[in-house]
């Protein structure tokens, strides 16, 4: 197969399909709501056109280059469960998905057939000394970089495709100078290079890192019991409890797999996508015809004489890997001005600027307290953020779609209602993740605590809550997310759904699953084991840490992940879309733990984290079901990526707070904790005062709950207007939940981000796409990870070599709070 028909492949399921492997970022994003990213990934099989679809043939590699081979297991050779793997025949065979004898000899969708290979040779080495070392390096890495800009004020996070990149040289590397010889060690024999890099090893490095991408709220909730409830709690309990969430979602998984991974119709699409990109790095491709077509790209589109005459020689030559490489140093070298230098430019105000004294100036332009409008950035930080993820990965009708819901809510409807003083919102400032009293000012919770929990009488004599309008609002458009996108899995999934369930048996052995008998499968005791081992650690940390939290609120927030986990899962795998789970978990800690704050962060460790976690190893699990990767070898990388995932971050965090001064805090910029006070607010707002008083009658803010019955209908008008007018191409690419998620980050998220990460998107993802088509096929995906990776590396430097040793510039291009000073003051006086 050429790279060029993989990228083909690649860019037709992209379409309908968001390349983030894990649809779980939703927490990265905000603490309530959907995933953006989750409900960008509109894929839906029945909906792709013949064109998308289309069957890719694929040829078995020979032994020649950069190739491995070795015999075929075939789903007619397969052997009873057991070890013993050379009980499948072995021979050669030349699969194409388009012709098949049997409805065994393939996958009965098309879909899967276009993107994983029905083939797999048992002998292609897999846990090796090379994915050991790359494995524990990745995880180190991504753990480390995650957890330390998931605090500072513009967030970046690595996921699963900046590995997939990184790691394919630095195999190649590995393969070409490490030592052939062979060891023994205790009657194992073993070498540190058993041949050149193979796809299995790729994969396996991939999944062992991809267990430490999205971990960082959870450890937000440790932070806030640290930072604001309890200063002395031990990094031991952190670690304990992290670990043992992180387990319990693990467990989870694997006994949901005879449901959720091994059946034919749980196809997990997103998982397709890194498929492609596998076997794009590995299989046989013939680089003169990728630099053919792209060299002739720019003047293949009539559609425009500017790109008939503009053509990119110099970088259309390059290789993927020296292009990664031309734009990693870039960014690395660049970041050091808006991170160092000059740390204005991250965010520029034009308004502030113009009209420095002028308080509605300020407000409408600051792009980090105030609505961002003129507001621009030279910062790639903010282009790339943890909470919108890559402009370049994320499909533009996807961006469209958020892009619209923040233009409607935040820059018409937000300054509409402020201005005009609803709910007394105008006293209040206009962007803020804090909670306030009546008066204004910020909300001291020791004036209604006694003991460690709630006291009715106090809160009366004290004050009620009050929040910023928008922050308010984040809620109220939540609720009405979480019921939008049921309502669209049902009117657009619905039928889909039940066929799939129905069919998972009758079509539980396709050929991949037939093909996975050659290799002794986890035994499900094993994975009861680790429930009950973990369940039981949790609860005796918990209780030894006295957190405060009773045994049986343990044992609901386990309930709560054990229940949906089947039910969410089986509509994420087939629709690849995510109910939001955060709002569930809020709404009974809020009913069933009311007065004691630090229930929130059981029941978000639990019934939110770690069923969320689940179905993000569930679906590393089919990913490695397709990729006929060993299950034990899979069970045992994954576990080393959860737990050295969970001491690189947990321990991170907690050196950094007691490293930095005013952690978390506006005078310790840029590490300013935006999820972390966000967690904290949220802990308040759902747990110590409790829903029934935030939300309730009497409440100003009682009008957002008519936000669940808005959410219910609003998806039924769009549904059938894209049935009565199926040619309108616009129309269809309508989804209300995606509309509605995109005001769901803000706050925490600066303003600034969304216009820039739109702005990016619009460039690679239509003006790129549209016209230099097979340059974009070939290096976009280059190109997000070259300058995430390059600017993660130059803030880590910036901070050891220059933060770290007090070596700081103080002038006015530094000074950013000085920029928009009257943003942060309410329009009215309280």
């Amino acid at each position: 197969m050429s790279r060029e028909k993989a990228g083909e492949q690649l860019d037709n399921i992209s379409q309908h399909a968001d390349t983030n492997v894990n649809p779980n970022i939703h927490i990265a994003r905000s603490d309530v709501g959907l995933s953006a990213a989750s409900l960008s990934s509109q894929y839906n099989p029945l909906e792709a056109s013949p064109a998308q679809t289309s069957t890719t043939d694929y040829t078995l590699k020979k032994a020649d280059g950069m190739n491995y081979t070795g015999s075929t297991c075939t789903a007619s050779d397969s052997s009873e469960l057991g070890d013993d793997i050379a009980k499948c025949n072995e021979k050669d065979i030349v699969a194409d998905p388009t012709k098949k004898t049997d409805e065994g000899e393939n996958s009965p969708f098309e879909v899967v057939r276009t993107a994983v290979s029905n083939t797999d040779d048992p002998s292609i080495p897999s846990m090796t000394f090379r994915s050991h070392v790359l494995g524990i390096f990745f995880v180190c890495l991504i753990s480390f970089v995650n957890q330390f800009y998931w605090e500072r004020d513009n967030p970046i996070a690595l996921n699963l495709l900046i590995v997939q990149l990184l790691c394919y040289p630095m195999g190649m590397a590995m393969a070409w100078g490490l030592p052939t010889r062979t060891w023994n060690l205790f009657g194992y024999i073993w070498s540190m290079n058993p041949g050149p890099f193979t796809i299995k090893e790729h994969v396996l490095v991939s999944l062992m890192s991809n267990a430490s991408a999205f971990m960082a709220l959870t450890v937000d909730i440790f932070a806030v019991l640290r930072l604001y409830y309890n200063p002395s709690f031990p990094l031991w309990a952190a670690l304990l409890l992290l670990l043992s969430g992180q387990l319990f979602a693990y467990a989870l998984a694997g006994l949901s797999r005879t449901l959720l991974v091994l059946p034919a119709p749980m196809i997990w699409p997103s998982s397709l996508i890194n498929a492609s990109l596998f076997r794009t790095f590995h299989e046989e491709h013939d680089n003169s015809g990728d630099d053919q077509d792209v060299k002739s790209a720019s003047g293949s589109h009539p559609r425009s004489c500017w790109a008939l005459r503009w053509r990119p020689k110099l970088l259309s030559g390059m290789s993927r890997t020296r292009f990664f490489w031309v734009c990693f140093g870039f960014s690395f070298v660049w970041y050091f001005v808006p991170g160092y230098l000059v740390q204005v430019l991250s965010t520029i105000s034009i308004l502030c600027l113009v009209a420095p004294n002028n308080h509605l100036a300020n407000m409408i332009g600051d792009g980090k307290q105030g609505l961002g409008m003129l507001s621009f950035s030279l910062d790639w930080s903010v282009f790339s953020n943890a909470f919108l993820l890559s402009p370049i990965a994320t499909p533009f009708w996807a961006a469209c779609n958020l892009f619209l819901g923040f233009v409607l809510v935040f820059w018409i409807a937000l300054p509409t209602a402020y201005f005009n003083n609803l709910w007394g919102s105008a006293t209040l400032p206009l962007y803020s993740i804090n909670v306030y009293t009546t008066n204004s000012t910020e909300y001291n919770i020791t004036r209604i605590m006694r003991n460690g929990v709630f006291d009715p009488q106090a809160y009366e004599e004290y004050s009620p809550l009050r929040m910023s309008l928008e922050f308010s609002w984040v809620y109220g458009i939540g609720f009405a997310a979480l019921m939008s996108i049921l309502v669209h899995i049902v009117l657009y999934n619905g039928k889909e759904i039940i066929t799939r369930v129905r069919e998972t048996k009758s079509k539980h052995d396709d050929i991949h699953g037939k093909l996975m008998t050659c290799y002794p499968p986890v035994k499900a005791w094993w994975y009861l084991v680790l429930l009950v081992v973990s369940s039981a650690l949790g609860i005796a940390v918990g209780i030894g840490a006295q957190i405060g939290v009773p045994w049986w609120g343990y044992l609901l927030s386990f309930a709560i992940a054990i229940v949906l986990v089947i039910p969410v899962g089986i509509i994420q795998a087939i629709s690849n879309r995510q109910p939001g789970l955060s709002l569930v978990a809020e709404l009974l800690s809020g009913i069933v733990l009311q007065g004691i704050p630090t229930g929130y962060s059981i029941l978000k460790l639990y019934g939110h984290g770690s069923l969320a976690q689940a179905l993000s190893y569930a679906q590393d699990m089919k990913l490695a079901h397709y990729m006929k990767i060993p299950p034990r070898q899979v069970l045992l990388y994954q576990l080393i990526g959860i737990v050295v995932s969970v001491i690189v971050q947990t321990c991170l965090f907690f050196w950094l707070i007691d490293r930095i001064p005013n952690m978390c805090r506006p005078e310790g910029f840029p590490w300013v904790c935006r999820s972390t006070n966000l967690v904290y607010s949220a802990s308040i707002i759902w747990n110590l005062i409790g829903p029934l008083k935030v939300f309730g009658e009497g409440s100003p803010y009682s009008p957002l709950l008519w936000g669940f019955l808005f959410g219910l209908f609003l998806p039924i008008p769009v549904y059938f207007l894209q049935r009565r007018f199926p040619n309108h191409t616009w129309l269809k690419h309508i989804y209300i939940p995606v509309i509605l998620s995109g005001i769901v980050g803000l706050p925490p998220m600066p303003p600034v981000d969304f216009p820039m990460w739109f702005l990016f998107g619009f460039i690679f993802n239509f003006v790129i796409h549209r016209y230099w088509n097979a340059w974009w096929k070939k290096y976009n995906f280059t190109v997000s990870a070259g300058l995430d990776s390059g600017l993660a590396l130059s803030g880590i430097l910036q901070f050891l070599a220059l933060t770290q040793n007090g070596i700081k510039l103080d002038w006015w291009g530094n000074r950013v709070d000085q920029q928009c000073t009257l943003s942060k003051k309410p329009w009215l006086s309280p």
